[in-house]
C-alpha cells in the first residue's frame, strides 16, 4: 500500500525498462507540478473544454428553453381557497370575509410553457449520446497533457472518439443514465419526510455518487489507454478507487472546492460563470481526476502487464497514442 503514496512523496524509482523521461515525470508528478502544468498547458485545457462544450451544445439549448424567455404568463390564483372565498364575498361583505379575501385571494403570474421551449428542453436527451463520447475525447487529451505527450487538440479529441466509438457509446449511455439516477435519488430522498429510512437512503445516495464520481475517471482512462471488456473496466475502476484512496480523496476535495467556488461565482456573476463553464470548468475538473488517477492505473494495471510481457513494452512507456496493452484475461 505504501506505493500508492509515491505520487505525492516525490519518490524516484527506476527499474528495468524505465526511461529517463519516465523518471523525470515520476519526480515531477507531485502537488506542485499540478499547478505548473496547469499554467503551462492552460491553452490546451481551454481548447479541449470548448470542443467538449460544442459537442454538448444542447445542454445550453435546453437551459435556454428552461429559462422561460420564450414563454408566456397568465394570471392565476395564488391559493386554492380563492374560489370559495371569492364566492363568499358576493353574499357577505363583512370585515372578516374582506380580511380573508385580502389574505387568500391574491393573484400571481403563472408560467405557460410554449411549444418552442418544450422542444428546446427535450433536446437535452441528446446528451445521452454526446456526453460520454465527448468525455472520451477530453480524457484522452488531458491524459496526454499529464504524461507529457504532444497534443493536437482537435484531431486527438475526435481520433480518440473514433478509435473507442463502440465501447464509448455503451459506457457513455450507462454513464449518463447513472448520473441522472443518482441525482434524482439525492433530490427525491431529500424532499421526503425526515423519517430515518429516507435519511439513510439520502446519505447512501451521496456516498454512491461520490464513489461513482471517482470511478468515472478510472473507467474513461482505461477506455482510452487499454483494451479490455467493459465489465473488467468497471471492476478495475472500483478496485483502483480503493487502492488510490489518498490521491482520490485529495482530488475530491479539490473538485468540491472548485465547484463551490463556481456556484458562488454564479450567484454573483452568472454571465461570467457561463463563460467559465464553456472555456475551463469541465476540463479543469477532468484534469484533477486524470492527474490523480493515471499514476494509479500505471502502477497497478500498465506496469504489471509489461513486467509479465516485457517483449511487448514500447520503447517509451509514456507514449500511449495506441492502446498500451490488450487485456487477454
Amino acid at each position: 500500500m505504501g506505493k500508492i503514496y509515491d505520487f505525492f512523496s516525490g519518490s524516484n524509482k527506476s527499474g528495468k525498462g524505465v526511461t529517463k523521461k519516465q523518471v523525470e515525470f515520476d519526480k515531477k508528478l507531485g502537488l506542485g507540478f499540478f499547478f505548473r502544468l496547469l499554467k503551462t498547458r492552460l491553452g490546451k485545457f481551454s481548447a479541449t473544454n470548448l470542443i467538449f462544450a460544442l459537442c454538448n451544445i444542447f445542454l445550453f439549448v435546453a437551459l435556454f428553453g428552461l429559462s422561460g424567455i420564450l414563454d408566456d404568463t397568465a394570471p392565476t390564483a395564488a391559493n386554492p381557497l380563492y374560489t370559495q372565498i371569492s364566492a363568499a364575498t358576493k353574499n357577505d361583505s363583512s370585515p372578516a370575509i374582506a380580511s380573508l379575501y385580502s389574505i387568500y385571494c391574491a393573484s400571481v403570474e403563472w408560467r405557460v410553457i410554449s411549444d418552442i421551449s418544450r422542444y428546446l428542453m427535450y433536446s437535452i436527451f441528446t446528451l445521452v449520446i454526446t456526453f460520454g463520447l465527448s468525455t472520451i475525447g477530453m480524457v484522452y487529451n488531458i491524459r496526454n497533457v499529464c504524461t507529457g505527450e504532444h497534443v493536437d487538440t482537435w484531431n486527438d479529441f475526435f481520433y480518440s472518439i473514433k478509435r473507442n466509438f463502440k465501447q464509448g457509446i455503451v459506457i457513455g449511455i450507462m454513464d449518463a443514465l447513472l448520473i441522472c439516477l443518482l441525482v434524482y435519488d439525492i433530490f427525491a430522498y431529500r424532499s421526503e419526510s425526515a423519517e430515518f429510512i429516507f435519511l439513510v437512503f439520502f446519505y447512501a445516495s451521496i456516498v454512491f455518487a461520490v464513489i461513482y464520481y471517482i470511478m468515472r475517471f478510472y473507467i474513461y482512462l482505461q477506455l482510452v489507454t487499454c483494451e479490455m471488456t467493459i465489465g473488467k473496466m468497471i471492476k478495475n475502476a472500483f478496485l483502483l478507487t480503493v487502492l488510490g484512496f489518498k490521491r482520490n480523496f485529495i482530488g475530491l476535495i479539490g473538485a468540491l472546492a472548485f465547484i463551490f467556488a463556481f456556484l458562488y461565482a454564479y450567484i454573483l456573476l452568472p454571465q461570467f460563470s457561463v463563460l467559465l463553464l464553456c472555456m475551463f470548468a469541465f476540463s479543469f475538473l477532468t484534469y484533477i481526476g486524470v492527474y490523480c488517477a493515471y499514476p494509479i492505473i500505471k502502477r497497478y494495471v500498465i506496469d504489471p502487464y509489461y513486467e509479465d510481457h516485457p517483449d511487448e513494452r514500447p520503447e517509451d512507456p509514456w507514449s500511449t497514442t495506441e492502446p498500451v496493452f490488450v487485456d487477454r484475461g
